[in-house]
């Protein structure tokens, strides 16, 4: 028996015509994408960006950046949140954040200046440190940021806990905004889950000269070999994320916390922390006469200074005075900051 199928007729002509249908330099990568993740790695999908705060708008501890940071003498130095000026010890530099900076391709983004000013030194590098997590093994990383400098030799840089590498073109030393990329694959292993990465937008080694500087904005770092769009978050989701690493409480905070008095000399505070820290913090306070008073049923009672207990957690600290305080043995209250110059921070910053 014979079948016979029939086949609608192809127009061989229009079929053709499909070839010249433009595909951009995107279209292209998603098209030689083998997988669906390295499809999502091209078009940017889900969360990217795996610096914090690369807007720099957050700044919780308070430091004027707007008029300029002056820092000397400390080679690790938190100006913004996140963001750690690493120098040459005993060297004298400069940070100014300046808000809405107009990149070349239209882009409004705040923007980083670290200044060398004086002191013994042949490097720089602003940096922020990531944890270092076994995933992160294998990985391809893009670099992306917008980099002005007026240094010679400088290149984006990151250390993976074992070597430090410069990779992607050379940062044009002309005193002008480009737009620099570049990818960084870590080893198969023999990375430490125990150091950190450290992710740097321009390093490079040379003789500084007084005025010599980097500035840069839009920092984004990605898994993937693509360099995405720069990934905004908003205030509220940025200061969240920060908060793991640091967090700090000044007069505008109220109450910081509730206790009570253990003995009429010894008053106990437990402070809740607004998300869990990724480590049990170290305390930063500011101590000086009358700088917290206690708030309970029967008396106000101010007091120089708290310190921390041991049983601190990624959750909450227990602070406690037992010097000072003055009350009534079971009696419960608040702690309250009662100076302009009084804070209590919590600390779990990757150093």
């Amino acid at each position: 028996m014979t079948t016979f199928v029939s086949k609608n007729p192809i127009n061989l002509r229009e079929k053709l015509t499909e070839f010249d249908r433009p595909v951009g330099i995107g279209g292209q990568e998603v098209l030689k994408s083998e997988s669906v993740r390295a499809a999502q790695n091209t078009l940017g999908v889900g969360r990217k960006n795996l610096l914090l705060n690369s807007q720099f708008h957050i700044n919780q501890r308070g430091e004027d950046v707007a008029s300029g940071v002056t820092i000397s003498g400390v080679n690790n130095y938190f100006t913004v949140d996140r963001w750690n000026e690493y120098h040459n010890s005993g060297v004298t530099r400069k940070v100014t954040i300046t808000y809405n900076t107009k990149l070349p391709d239209g882009t409004m983004c705040n923007s980083y200046k670290s200044e060398y000013l004086s002191g013994a030194a042949n490097w720089m590098h602003p940096v922020q440190q990531l944890p270092f997590e076994n995933w992160m093994h294998g990985q391809t990383f893009t670099v992306s940021s917008w980099v002005k400098t007026n240094i010679q030799g400088f290149h984006l840089r990151v250390c993976d806990t074992v070597s430090c590498y410069e990779f992607g073109n050379e940062i044009p030393s002309d005193g002008e905004w480009h737009y620099m990329t570049g990818q960084i694959t870590f080893p198969d292993s023999g990375l430490s889950t125990s150091a950190n990465t450290q992710w740097q937008p321009a390093f490079g080694s040379t003789t500084l000269q007084a005025g010599d500087y980097i500035e840069f904005a839009c920092m984004q770092v990605e898994v993937g070999t693509v360099a995405t769009p720069f990934e905004w978050r908003t205030y509220e989701e940025e200061l969240q994320l920060c908060q793991a690493y640091y967090w700090k409480m000044d007069q505008n905070a109220g109450s910081i916390g509730h206790g009570s008095y253990q003995r009429s000399d010894y008053f106990r505070c437990w402070v809740q922390f607004p998300v869990k820290m990724r480590d049990i913090p170290t305390l930063d306070i500011a101590n000086g006469t009358n700088y917290f008073r206690i708030l309970s049923h029967d008396t106000l009672n101010s007091v120089n200074t708290f310190v921390l207990s041991g049983n601190t957690t990624r959750y909450g600290a227990l602070l406690n005075n037992q010097t000072q305080a003055s009350g009534t043995q079971g009696s419960g209250g608040d702690v309250q900051l009662n100076s302009s110059a009084a804070y209590v921070a919590f600390d779990a910053e990757v150093v």
